[in-house]
């Protein structure tokens, strides 16, 4: 398995330690530093991928990481997954990403330009709101999804009622002119979703969300 991560400065090690913790878990791996990335190579004996993933996770970076492969012939390939699945953090400060966790926001990743299209088209109108009305809608079909589609259980995660989820929803259909009732709809809405955190306008999305928190946390 490949493991890719930013480095916080220009010749800086994103995962000071790695390799003698993952050599303590009885995971050979070899490492380089790259101006803005350190680059692993892991050998998984005994499908050992969840203990690597918990020796990453114990870093404040941003890594991606490959799927298992087979030989060292596909490393140039294992890494590319790995640097997909790190720009798949968006503007996430830290993590762990896997590339099989989430393909459609790796295929994303691997195609910004029609990524931000994808985003425009059907995202658009939401998008342009002032960001009080944008975060609250935003929020609200991120949280509708992750709920599986129902406005009952989005409510209980939001705590609000389930008929202003509702109102939220019908809001979103106007904007976008989908209706969250067709099933194609419901994939063009979810695709553009997934790529909005690494389209410019997700970027812009993101400062204006962080910038709304932050007010309400200090105030």
């Amino acid at each position: 398995m490949v493991v890719a991560a930013d480095a916080p400065a220009t010749g800086r090690g994103a995962l000071p330690g790695i390799e003698t913790a993952l050599r303590g878990a009885q995971i050979t791996s070899a490492w380089r530093l790259l101006p803005d990335q350190q680059i692993g190579v892991l050998s998984l004996a005994d499908h050992r991928e969840a203990t690597a993933l918990e020796a990453l996770r114990k870093h404040r970076a941003r890594a991606g990481m490959s799927p298992p492969y087979d030989a060292l012939t596909e490393t140039p390939q294992a890494l590319h997954f790995a640097r997909l699945a790190l720009a798949g953090l968006g503007e996430r400060r830290f993590g762990v990403a896997r590339f099989d966790d989430n393909p459609l926001a790796m295929l994303v990743a691997a195609a910004p330009a029609e990524a931000e299209r994808m985003v425009r088209v059907r995202l658009g109108p939401l998008l342009y709101l002032p960001y009080e009305e944008r975060t609250r809608l935003l929020e609200t079909l991120e949280t509708w999804f992750g709920a599986g589609g129902s406005a009952a259980a989005t409510g209980a995660r939001l705590y609000l009622h389930a008929n202003s989820i509702r109102y939220r929803l019908r809001r979103i259909e106007e904007l976008t002119g989908r209706s969250l009732a067709d099933p194609a709809a419901v994939r063009d809405l979810g695709a553009a979703l997934e790529a909005l955190p690494v389209s410019r306008l997700g970027r812009t999305v993101g400062a204006s969300r962080g910038n709304a928190r932050r007010s309400y946390n200090d105030g």
